[in-house]
């Protein structure tokens, strides 16, 4: 294995990049040590000057592109590059889609071992662009309003439009930019913690058409709000929500201890999967609502559910895998820490006339224990971690509830790698690995894993 020693901090090499990784950098070679290069694409070569080097890889800045790539696009956001919210605008969506069915290879085999498994290729969008139901906006010192600076969570670069959202959606934006100017509101500084206004978040239903949006302030007062709210919901028949939230904390998350409806109500309305559901400010709910569709059709089809059996959905969130496959189930039972996402399924389940499903809060490693015992061996177990991960505790609590099917659902093939080794030396068979791309123009990929339980598994009792 090539060793670091021969090279430096702030050396300067010539990479040829072959493949894109989990992050969205590219990857090359420098006499066989491996050198991660951002903002590059696959056949690229470039000068990069090394600015951490490590035993067995190095992490490098680009310097110039010596020769691009064939596979390289021109960006057609005037703001690719400063904004954090699109690393890959560089790159054909056809090449994306490539790379991240090669990503979650990668991932499974070299982060657990796992080869030769049956990995579909990459459940690709229809439209690359203008998918995001959800958009959240930050206010700087100066009185920009625009998304954060690529890795400075104090800097904003300010936008008048994103191709990843809908036309309403920038037009609310130079609406807002306006209204804050005419009325001398000031923004909130994360490192002085002065100043009002915080967080524009504008929500879409893009089956049911309805929007929601959102201004985020400080403790302070706001007399505008009604005034705002009025601005908004009479130029645009859409809005069916507006909320002012706020958060007092020194956090730079959009979590208001508070919120008021200053029109409509507290939420707004998406179909998905043939049901009706409800999402509030904080509600989780996937982001590409077209892409969303896919993944439910991938998850039934896994769960292939006969109606014999009860079925578990850890990290249930608000219902939404627990309710659509409820109509296949005897019974489905959702555990979810979050009160709120539980209060939230239960109304969606009422909202859809579904009576064979219950909701319980709990922690999933404590809680799925108890409700084993209580239902006995599930026909189905499905679980949709956050992007840590389930972790080794959990997935021995899931091999211990010995469910004759699993479906693993992740949105981090790097954290899904070491869950599914839990399972493997368990005895379980992956039979699908189904990678999906719900975030285009980004490294971001997920994936359906269905698997299935060995005929000697020890049954709970």
């Amino acid at each position: 294995m090539p060793e670091a020693v021969a090279f430096r901090r702030q050396q300067e090499v010539t990479v040829r990049v072959d493949r894109l990784s989990y992050g969205g950098r590219g990857v090359g070679r420098v006499d066989g040590y491996v050198v991660f290069v951002p903002d590059t694409a696959p056949g690229d070569v470039v000068r990069a000057r090394l600015v951490k080097v490590k035993r067995n890889y190095a992490e490098a800045a680009l310097v110039e592109v010596v020769e691009p790539s064939p596979a390289r696009a021109a960006p057609p956001c005037p703001y690719f590059g400063p904004c954090g919210g699109c690393l890959w605008q560089h790159i054909p969506y056809a090449a994306q889609a490539a790379a991240k069915e090669a990503i979650v290879r990668e991932s499974l085999a070299h982060l657990a071992g796992l080869r030769d498994l049956p990995v579909h290729p990459v459940v690709a969008a229809d439209d690359p662009w203008y998918y995001r139901n959800k958009m959240e906006f930050t206010f700087a010192p100066d009185g920009l309003l625009g998304l954060h600076r690529r890795g400075a969570f104090d800097r904003i670069v300010g936008i008048e439009s994103c191709l990843l959202q809908s036309p309403l959606t920038t037009a609310l934006l130079g609406e807002v930019r306006e209204f804050v100017t005419a009325h001398g509101l000031t923004c909130y500084n994360p490192r002085t913690h002065a100043g009002l206004l915080r967080h524009l978040v504008v929500r879409e239903g893009k089956q049911t058409g309805e929007f929601m949006v959102a201004i985020i302030t400080s403790a302070g007062e706001f007399p505008q709000a009604r005034e705002f709210a009025g601005l908004l919901a009479s130029g645009h028949p859409e809005i069916a929500s507006v909320l002012w939230g706020v958060n007092p904390s020194l956090g730079d998350a959009v979590t208001p201890e508070r919120v008021e409806v200053l029109h409509g109500r507290p939420f707004i309305q998406e179909r998905l999967g043939g049901l009706t559901f409800r999402i509030g400010l904080e509600t989780f709910f996937q982001t590409n609502t077209a892409q969303a569709e896919k993944m439910v059709a991938s998850v039934r089809a896994a769960a292939a559910l006969a109606g014999t059996g009860p079925v578990v959905d850890l990290y249930c969130g608000v219902g939404t895998f627990a309710l659509l496959l409820a109509r296949g189930a005897a019974s489905v039972h959702g555990i979810e820490v979050v009160p709120a996402a539980v209060e939230a399924a239960r109304e969606n389940a009422r909202l859809n006339g579904i009576t064979n499903a219950e909701f319980e809060v709990g922690d999933a490693r404590r809680g799925l224990p108890a409700l084993i015992e209580r239902i006995g061996r599930p026909d189905l177990l499905l679980l949709d971690p956050p992007r840590s991960g389930a972790g080794e505790r959990v997935m021995r609590r899931v091999v211990e509830a010995a469910p004759r099917r699993a479906i693993y659902v992740s949105c981090n093939p790097t954290t899904l790698a070491p869950d599914l080794r839990v399972l493997v030396n368990a005895g379980y068979a992956i039979t699908s690995v189904q990678p999906l791309d719900l975030f285009p123009q980004t490294y971001h990929v997920e994936c359906v894993v269905a698997l299935e339980a060995p005929p000697a598994l020890p049954v709970p009792s």
